[in-house]
């Protein structure tokens, strides 16, 4: 550990306000960390750049460890990896689309140690198939459990469009503080030379000058004139906006609502921008960033869960990154790594928008929903209302629209499937009314020149094939339909079988 001056300035007079961790993510399935960690309040800003915001606004001393630094610079990497996910395919991974990766639990976990288990293992699998993985790990003499934890979601979220992720059931700083030893800085550095495997060059030009200058400090020689730029330069203290190196931590900024807009301070060499002017608006006359526009979200990655003993699917999300300030005894702040679980199964809204922003569809019929439909589930009464049809842009699957959709029977096992989504390979995800209620089958449909009495009005098909072999997929079509957007194939979802559901007719015919 190594502690320096950098700013004469006078130290602060009382401690700011802080919240429990548990208090402040109060709503978890599981958390990471000591829950009693007292936690400046959060201010929607990245905990790093809150702590060196405040810190210099308070003067107070900052600790920095090298799992804090390297999260972020691992989180710049799985965003990176995300926005290019195609380009960098060949290098990472091996095969195409999403690969599923499943473990197997006896029910949901609670304990955080479970989850630690869980993630490590969900690491390991990535690790063995893809190209980088270790990259992401927290690997320092400071880090604990948490951080591990924290580095191996920062992985998951970044190589989530290769893999699925299943549960099945069965003003002026003081003093700044480096933890660790030198070699984990070094360490840092060493790692940055990997980041151009990735395609992150610009970057590494910036963030490589940076770790030679923690190297440096931490082996007990900090270059002052470094440190103290660490937020503003020297000549641009005061100004509201951060031309200082540590904006260089975030290789995608987020404007008009979107995080994939590059850095601008990685075109300039890094003891630039200098000499900066202010105008009376808050604006520079050089490039610079202001704290809203770095992401302040954790990584994320979503791990489904099957339950064909309880006949249902459902999401949870590991979160993991920076997720709060500390602050100790003596007033120091530092950003600390956590990690939580929360649920996340799928809801038919968000799923719509999705829809809408990412494939071809066509406007909803006025009136949105038939007569015929009356008896449909709320969530095909919300999908036609929204979507009159829509196709995906690869051709993997198509929502029909409601004047295609088939009503599929046998002549003597009632009652009818009525399919709206079909996939690029023939299968149809078709809704059924069971005893439990609707529930979403996955099944073929032949043509078939059925009687009247049998068929009703609509498009006449016939089920093809046993009903003991059509996989249920549950009740949730939001579930189903946010899975074959990810590319996942929904026969995972499976909970039984068609001939295992007590199914009766709805259709009112």
């Amino acid at each position: 550990m190594t502690t320096f001056r950098v700013d004469d300035v006078r130290p602060p007079t009382e401690p700011l306000p802080t919240r429990r961790l548990a208090d402040v993510y109060d709503d978890v399935l599981a958390l990471g960390g000591d829950p009693d960690t007292p936690l400046i309040e959060p201010d929607g800003v990245h905990p790093l750049l809150d702590a060196v915001s405040r810190a210099f606004a308070d003067h107070r001393t900052l600790v920095l460890s090298p799992d804090a630094i390297w999260l972020t610079i691992a989180q710049g990497v799985a965003q990176h990896v995300r926005l290019n996910a195609e380009e960098l395919r060949p290098k990472l991974v091996g095969h195409a689309g999403r690969e599923a990766l499943t473990l197997s639990v006896p029910s949901l976990p609670a304990d955080p140690e479970v989850w630690h288990d869980l993630i490590e293992e969900f690491g390991k699998e990535v690790a063995s198939r893809a190209a980088g993985a270790d990259l992401f790990e927290c690997d320092f003499t400071t880090s604990t459990s948490v951080e591990r934890t924290a580095g191996r979601i920062v992985l998951l979220d970044g190589y989530s469009p290769y893999f699925s992720y299943w549960l099945k059931f069965v003003c002026g700083i003081p003093r700044i503080t480096l933890t660790g030893t030198v070699e984990d800085w070094r360490k840092i550095r060493s790692k940055m030379d990997r980041l151009p495997e990735f395609g992150l060059e610009k970057w590494v030009r910036s963030l490589a000058p940076i770790a030679d200058e923690f190297v440096r400090a931490a082996d007990g020689d900090p270059n002052l004139w470094f440190w103290q730029r660490i937020y503003n330069p020297a000549d641009a203290y005061g100004g509201k906006l951060i031309t200082g190196w540590i904006a260089r931590f975030y290789p995608y900024l987020r404007y008009n609502g979107v995080a994939d807009n590059p850095n601008p301070l990685l075109d300039l060499p890094i003891g630039e921008p200098r000499n900066v002017v202010v105008d009376r608006h808050g604006g520079a006359d050089c490039p610079s960033i202001r704290t809203d526009y770095v992401p302040a979200t954790l990584s994320q990655a979503v791990v489904r869960i099957n339950n064909p003993v309880a006949r249902e699917n459902k999401s949870v999300a590991l979160h993991a990154g920076l997720v709060g300030v500390t602050q100790s005894p003596n007033w120091e702040l530092k950003p600390i790594a956590g990690w939580y679980v929360t649920e996340a199964t799928p809801e038919m809204g968000p799923v719509l928008d999705r829809i809408l922003r990412e494939h071809e569809t066509t406007p909803a019929v006025r009136p949105p929903v038939e007569a015929r439909l009356w008896t449909a589930s709320a969530e095909v009464v919300e999908l036609y209302e929204r979507i009159g049809s829509a196709t995906a842009v690869d051709g993997r699957w198509r929502i029909v629209p409601l004047a295609e959709y088939r009503r599929a029977y046998d002549v003597d096992a009632r009652p009818g499937l009525a399919g709206f989504v079909e996939l690029a390979d023939g299968r149809h995800i078709a809704m059924v009314f069971g005893s439990q209620g609707f529930h979403w089958v996955l099944c073929r449909f032949e043509p078939a020149d059925l009687p009247l009495e049998v068929a009703g009005q609509a498009r006449r098909c016939r089920l093809a094939g046993s009903r003991s072999d059509m996989p249920v997929l549950g009740d949730s079509l939001a579930v189903i339909l946010d899975v074959i957007l990810d590319g996942d194939d929904p026969a995972r979802l499976e909970t039984c079988r068609l001939s295992e559901l007590d199914v009766r007719n709805s259709w009112g015919e």
